[in-house]
């Protein structure tokens, strides 16, 4: 019992000789006191019985019912010789009551046997405030315990689970968020419109749940419009007045507010006020300020209102929040916008996007952009001007409000022409990032470029995002050209704001390359010394400057590096209100260096989340589905792991960010070498390393050399191999590159291997374990470390006393990451280097290799991976587990762990 009044209350009713309890259920309508109730008959002690009755009103043909069972249960409870049975008695809706029924209630209550329990609930709202609730003051027997329980919205992560639950979907925050909000929490309201959201998201071809937009377009549902409008039609004329008012406002508002909105007087609001709040129709909503509990009822009172009138209440609501001290932007035009007027829009929505932007509400300052410029009364200059703010902002728009904001500028035919240009260069470089660019998006860069040669600052911004290296199928020469064209253009320029942007774009490569101008493109200045409009727009395209560099040195191994980037660049992100763009960048960067890194204790949740947030973009969620596939490949979840990089959201490795395809296309090779599927691991490495060739940048090679010279040589096909190795090694820049220099070690053991040179494979493979520890990459060291104890037994004979403690070191790595299945390879191979002494059997009756079988059963994985694991027949596993449970005497393989 996580409150105490239901101990309370439960002790009672399980104790006959217990001193019975009132419970007083209290709660505006729709907050969950029926739902309530319903739990305690249902967690009532056995033995108990129970008995619900709902009041009706005194016209009510069913108040006679009522009335009856109560006085029939009033007779009976009373009744000396009655065997005691406790006894709960939930009497809902006393509001209701008429007065010889609360006579009956309070007569019950005054005689409440031991071991009984009597629930009330009503609605204060529905109660004239001069009257108890029964008429007279509550008596009880003595010793009665007497409880009040007042219901409230719903606690924001219970309708967040409620929503879930009922969309069957995962919700962003600003979703969950807009929601709880127009529904003010209420239980009842909530579950009303979850339906109609479902139906938004059934209708929508695009993936993912419901969005703000959807929430926005929500309409009061009929019972909380029902009840509304006939509160409202009791209110006296001036009263519903003043109601209309506070609705097309939409926020609380003080009596003076209201008072400038109706023309009443002060005295007259005053008693109307009153009168509204009486009925429930308008609440408190702070010191002295009036509205709305649910925003949902006051879009029912305004819709009610004629569109003239609730034109002209617009209005007058943007004329009341122009006089507060703190003017509400956003609101004050929106109020116009809703009223048709004209005058002062424009300066309001400059002033509104200002607002929205400095709060990081980029999605609102958007909509309002685009409202605005798809209105074609608002006169050419004032466009214009709107039209430079939006350009101004789109860096932090997301991609959808970002599109459709660029094509309505670009077809803007009432924008000057320079105006239209820059908007279609932007959507050039909206192309190319964040999302994965491509071919189209490059050719239409390319004609941007050319059209631009009286506008250098526009062309260096076209030709640095053309020289961002991490365009799939587009040569390293090609984005060299673009950096060198692109540094001539920002000479011509002074403007801080374009050669931070330009810097941004530039940094990657130059890293990539190793050339010493890349520190040149990044920020010198400490965090703190950003300030003011041009340095926060500045700031922004410095934050994605830190992490270009982290995600450049990222790919490289450089991990120390690519960490103290990445907190620099999330620090002025967070400081200067980057966007969503740079938000979602941060994430997946950060999931990625975790992932090689080893940080691995919660990582999958966050891939997850970025999944699922990413849902109507899948293309930014894909670094986020790659970390998840390589998290199912160490642990032996090989259908997860196929699905989460060749599903339906995840796209072709040709469509993908460059590096990002290489370490995807790794996976895939490792996942049909586990399965023993040589061809399709070759097919996938062989079409990988094409891509890689193309790109010409070898750096990139070094996730999937080791495993792409592996799938060569299990095909029997060592010339391949071998020439993979030779591209790695003899690339300019890539052999001195620390993730490179591991990988080419790994490579060189594994052909070493092949050829039969075994103690030269073994020292090959321990000084690839040596390398990647020190980036630091453990799972890869891990891995590298079993090579070399694989190649040190030779043909089944023993190993040094270093091979163990190195293997022993790898199994305890990667027990710590969680990768059972790398895990249990790695035990079953330290027990055939180092098996028990004689005379002291592992476990008694189990042979060493039913041991082994054992071992790796109790660890979770299935007969197929334990075959792959083993280099055995999946039969010969299934024979060996039937022995294994047989002579263990286990149930089933749950119950290995135990036996073992």
């Amino acid at each position: 019992m996580n409150d105490p009044w239901k101990a309370v209350l439960h002790g009672s009713l399980a104790n006959p000789a217990r001193p019975g309890t009132v419970l007083l259920v209290e709660g505006p309508s729709g907050t969950g006191k029926s739902h309530l109730v319903a739990g305690l008959r249902r967690r009532r002690p056995a033995g108990s019985s129970c008995l619900t009755l709902t009041c009706a009103g005194p016209s009510d043909d069913d108040a006679q019912h009522t009335f009856d069972a109560l006085d029939a249960l009033t007779r009976a409870l009373g009744d000396p010789t009655r065997t005691a049975v406790p006894t709960l008695l939930v009497v809902e809706d006393v509001h209701r009551a008429d007065e010889r029924t609360r006579r009956r209630i309070r007569h019950l209550a005054r005689t409440l046997p031991n071991g009984c329990a009597l629930a009330l609930t009503w609605r204060p709202e529905d109660l004239p405030a001069d009257r108890p609730l029964l008429g007279e003051p509550l008596s009880c027997p003595p010793g009665t315990a007497v409880l009040r329980i007042r219901t409230g919205p719903l606690p924001a992560a219970a309708a967040r689970e409620l929503t879930e639950r009922t969309l069957g979907a995962r919700c962003p925050d600003d979703v969950i968020e807009r929601l709880y909000a127009v529904t003010g929490g209420v239980a009842q309201v909530l579950v009303d419109v979850l339906p109609v959201l479902a139906g938004t998201v059934l209708a929508d071809t695009s993936p993912g749940g419901p969005t703000v937009d959807a929430v926005e377009a929500l309409e009061a549902p009929p019972r909380l419009a029902e009840t509304v409008l006939r509160r409202l039609a009791h209110l006296p004329a001036d009263a519903r007045r003043l109601v209309h008012a506070a609705a097309v406002l939409g926020e609380p508002a003080s009596e003076a507010e209201l008072a400038a909105l109706t023309d009443l007087t002060a005295e007259t609001v005053r008693g109307m006020l009153l009168a509204a709040l009486t009925a429930a129709v308008l609440t408190d909503l702070g010191p002295r300020l009036y509205g709305f509990r649910v925003p949902l009822a006051a879009r029912a009172a305004a819709a009610s209102l004629p569109a003239p009138e609730r034109a002209d209440l617009h209005h007058r609501a943007a004329q009341v929040l122009r006089r507060r001290a703190d003017v509400p932007w956003p609101q004050v035009a929106g109020h116009l916008l809703a009223a048709g007027v004209r005058r002062g829009l424009v300066r309001a929505a400059e002033r509104a996007a200002e607002t929205h932007a400095a709060a990081g509400r980029h999605r609102e300052a958007a909509r309002l952009l685009q409202d605005l410029l798809a209105d074609r009364r608002i006169p050419g200059p004032a466009r214009a001007r709107l039209a430079t703010a939006a350009l101004r902002r789109i860096a932090g728009f997301t991609l959808q409000d970002a599109g459709v904001l660029l094509d309505t500028l670009t077809g803007a035919p009432l924008l000057p022409g320079p105006l239209r240009a820059q908007a279609r260069v932007l959507q050039g470089l909206s192309l190319c990032t964040p999302t994965t660019p491509d071919h189209d998006g490059w050719l239409h860069l390319e004609r941007a470029a050319r059209t631009l040669p009286d506008e250098p600052g526009l062309a260096a911004r076209v030709l640095a995002a053309m020289s961002m290296p991490h365009w799939p199928g587009i040569p390293l020469a090609e984005h060299r050209q673009c950096a060198e064209r692109a540094g001539a253009a920002l000479a011509a320029t002074t403007d801080p704001v374009l050669r931070a942007a330009v810097n941004a774009n530039l940094v990657g490569l130059l890293l990539t390359l190793g050339d010493p101008g890349a520190e040149q493109a990044l920020p010198a200045r400490p965090l703190g010394e950003y300030q003011g409009n041009g340095d926060a727009a500045s700031a922004g395209h410095r934050a994605r400057a830190l992490c270009n560099a982290a995600d450049a040195t990222l790919w490289l191994g450089r991990y120390h590096d690519s960490r103290s980037f990445l907190e620099r660049g999330a620090a002025l992100a967070g400081r200067h209100h980057a966007g969503p763009h740079v938000a979602h960048g941060i994430r997946s960067i950060r999931l990625l260096l975790d992932w090689a890194t080893g940080r691995w204790t919660g990582l999958a949740d966050r891939a997850a989340d970025l999944v699922a947030d990413t849902a109507r973009t899948p293309v930014l969620g894909h670094e986020a589905r790659t970390v998840l596939a390589a998290l199912c490949l160490a642990r032996g979840e090989w259908s997860q792991c196929r699905a989460w990089l060749a599903g339906g959201l995840a796209p072709h490795p040709d469509q993908q960010l460059a590096p990002v395809a290489a370490l995807s296309s790794t996976v895939l090779v490792r996942l049909a070498l586990a399965r023993g599927d040589h061809d399709d691991a070759r097919a996938h490495a062989t079409q990988a390393w094409g891509r890689l060739r193309s790109k010409g940048i070898w750096a990139w090679a070094a996730e999937l050399a080791p495993w792409a010279v592996t799938a060569a040589l299990s095909t029997g096909d060592p010339a391949t191999a071998r020439t993979m190795a030779r591209d790695l090694r003899t690339a300019p820049g890539a052999p001195h590159l620390p993730l490179a220099a591991a990988a080419r070690r790994w490579c060189r053991a594994t052909l070493a291997e092949h050829d039969g040179h075994l103690a030269r494979a073994a020292d090959g493979y321990r000084a690839a374990a040596d390398a990647y520890a020190a980036l630091p990459r453990p799972y890869m060291a891990a891995l590298a470390a079993e090579a070399a104890s694989r190649c040190a037994a030779g043909e089944g004979e023993g190993a040094d006393r270093d091979t163990v403690d190195r293997l022993t070191d790898a199994l305890l790595v990667l027990t710590g990451l969680g990768a059972t299945h790398d895990a249990a390879r790695v035990r079953s191979r330290l027990r055939a280097l180092a098996p028990p002494r004689r005379g002291r059997p592992a476990h008694p009756g189990l042979s060493p290799r039913e041991r082994e079988v054992a071992e790796l059963a109790a660890g979770g994985l299935t007969n197929r991976q334990i075959a792959a694991a083993l280099h055995l027949s999946t039969r010969t596993v299934e024979n060996h587990v039937a022995r294994v449970l047989r002579k263990l005497s286990a149930p089933s393989r749950r119950d290995l762990p135990a036996r073992l």
